[in-house]
């Protein structure tokens, strides 16, 4: 996610630099980048003092995306070769890093509560997990086909909400789940989601919005 907002930075950096040209062909390259600094600066108080918090924090890297495209056309910019160049590198490694998730994303999918009878070990552990509310973190099985699957319960502490799974993804060794969780009145005491994955990596981080992380369970 901050790695897609970072690219989304560049962009809107591009995007502002060609505007400014757009409507003004005679401004300077440095008021140029004095204006995606600015873009960038008022992007980076957003973050932080309207949106705030974790939620804030994707905004506030894409802000580090406009002041990289400021920093490469207060080099590059005074050149029109050289700007062709910073927009043909921007936008080509935006397009390949695009194309190399895209070849390499992992699949995941929502394991119903009723699927969880089909895997024993599976639906075993569910019913501790309601009588325990305790238990918090997560805990990995393998199910049909070799694919895993990664239970996460909340605890106790959190009856009532429910999960939502917003992205999964790999960074070098680890897999990264981002999930939101959020009070609708759920039945269950201890708060479960079961996700199936086709792989996971040696490591694993799971992350709810609010800042939290869960651990596995331990034995």
């Amino acid at each position: 996610m901050f790695v897609n907002m970072y690219l989304l930075g560049l962009l809107i950096g591009l995007g502002t630099y060609a505007l400014t040209i757009l409507f003004s062909k005679e401004m300077e390259n440095k008021k140029r980048v004095i204006v995606l600094l600015l873009v960038g600066i008022v992007t980076l108080f957003a973050s932080i003092f309207v949106i705030g918090g974790f939620e804030g924090m994707p905004y506030g890297v894409s802000s580090v995306g406009i002041f990289t495209t400021a920093i490469l056309f207060s080099f590059f910019g005074k050149n029109t070769i050289w700007k062709k160049f910073v927009y043909t590198f921007v936008l080509l490694f935006i397009v390949l890093y695009f194309a190399f998730t895209y070849m390499n994303k992992v699949d995941y999918w929502i394991i119903k509560k009723t699927h969880f009878s089909y895997e024993d070990e599976m639906s075993l552990y569910e019913e501790q997990l309601q009588k325990n509310v305790s238990i918090s973190g997560y805990k990995v099985f393998t199910i049909l086909e070799g694919n895993k699957a990664i239970v996460l319960s909340l605890g106790g502490k959190m009856e009532g909400n429910d999960i939502e799974v917003l992205n999964v993804e790999e960074q070098g060794n680890t897999t990264l789940i981002t999930i939101r969780s959020y009070y609708n009145q759920s039945n269950e005491k201890n708060p479960v989601i079961g996700i199936g994955l086709n792989r996971i990596q040696s490591e694993i981080v799971i992350m709810d919005t609010n800042g939290t992380i869960y651990e596995e369970v331990s034995e």
